[in-house]
């Protein structure tokens, strides 16, 4: 049996550095057809420039792709990272002409289109370092915050694809209830649903438990931390005792001590290397249950609001914890660059300690944006309400 579904069309706009990202996007897109908007009237299409741009001849190249998007799109999507990309006749570049064109339509119709921007902090690589590039960037970036738009930074490319599927079916959903904006409608075959499928609320208890769970993990990390700092501590006051009574005491008896103190940071290594992979895979499967909670939500009624100020609760309480437990590693990193060069084995325990915690607050920066990123979109829908 045919049914009448609604098509929104999304446009992306980057210059080369980023053809993974937008490779990804396009992964996303399928995938968001096949599962979150399967069996509603919904369907989303992906435009850019290597698939909806015809060989043609115009005034510069760039005019020729804004011909053929013919800005026929719903949702703008704008990426950067070490590129500005190429100058065109009346802009720095091709993404930000492709931006401003977006910013007009949305300035004269906010309901026309909505904006999505993305700015890539990943290390640039030394080969790839363009200053004029990066300054270009930054002037762009603070022209967003001056004109209101917000945009969300990104480290890894797995952080991305959960940021995006997060806001990119809200975006979607945003469209959808507003119903101010006709779009185009085709016909296709109706899909039998599957049996037995999780709801709304199941994915947000999921997401919760997960969020649970990870205080627990952060609890043990932070306890490690305050041992090894109690350690270190009996340590010195150890070799400093004993130098007061042995002022003459040897090399071989220091380098004793110190060693120990070594070992002693080799058990603070191996629990904090225990403790990451498990921090890791329950954050992300707390993120993914929220995800698929927001995926969802279009179903969301208006007596579900309690349940959406538990989760919003428990996000926050989420970013919190990992804040506070991410001040502790910093502190402590900091605090072994003080550490003197002692012994080679002293030095290689305070290297990999301090590699490890720099991992750590890495992978806190990540589920921070991402927590956050979730906590918004819940905050935003139940808003409507």
């Amino acid at each position: 049996m045919a049914k009448t579904i609604t098509l929104y069309k999304i446009f992306v706009a980057s210059p080369s550095d980023l053809n993974d990202e937008r490779s990804l996007i396009e992964e996303i897109v399928d995938e968001l057809n096949l599962s979150t908007f399967n069996n509603s009237d919904i369907k989303i299409e992906l435009k850019k420039w290597e698939t909806h741009a015809n060989p043609d001849i115009g005034k510069y190249p760039q005019q020729v792709i804004i011909k053929d998007i013919n800005y026929d799109y719903d949702i703008f999507i704008g990426l950067l990272w070490s590129k500005f990309g190429t100058p065109t006749e009346k802009f720095g570049s091709g993404t930000e002409e492709e931006f401003y064109s977006a910013y007009s339509l949305h300035q004269k119709s906010p309901s026309s289109v909505k904006i999505m921007f993305y700015f890539k902090q990943a290390a640039i690589p030394m080969d790839k370092i363009d200053t004029d590039s990066i300054n270009s960037i930054r002037k762009f970036k603070s022209e967003l915050s001056d004109k209101g738009v917000l945009y969300w930074d990104y480290n890894t490319i797995e952080e991305f694809q959960k940021l995006l599927r997060i806001q990119l079916t809200r975006k979607i959903q945003e469209i959808r209830q507003s119903e101010l904006k006709p779009s185009t409608t085709v016909d296709t075959e109706d899909v039998t649903p599957e049996d037995e499928e999780l709801g709304l609320l199941d994915y947000m208890e999921q997401g919760e438990e997960s969020f649970d769970d990870i205080k627990e993990i952060l609890l043990r990390m932070t306890d490690a931390i305050e041992w090894i700092g109690k350690r270190f501590t009996e340590r010195t006051d150890e070799i400093n005792k004993q130098t007061a009574i042995n002022p003459e005491m040897g090399n071989k008896a220091k380098r004793r001590l110190i060693n120990a103190a070594a070992d002693d940071m080799h058990s603070f290594n191996t629990r904090l290397e225990t403790e990451i992979p498990l921090f890791s895979e329950i954050y992300r499967k707390g993120i993914d249950s929220f995800s698929n909670a927001i995926k969802i939500s279009i179903d969301f009624q208006a007596d579900e609001e309690d349940d959406i100020d538990s989760t919003i609760e428990s996000i926050g309480s989420f970013v919190d914890s990992i804040m506070e437990s991410s001040q502790v590693c910093v502190e402590f990193r900091n605090s072994m660059v003080e550490f003197p060069r002692m012994t080679k084995e002293f030095n290689a325990a305070k290297r990999l300690s301090s590699n490890i915690l720099t991992d750590l607050i890495n992978e806190f920066d990540i589920a921070v944006n991402l927590a956050k990123a979730l906590q918004k979109e819940f905050e935003d829908y139940k808003s409507k309400y």
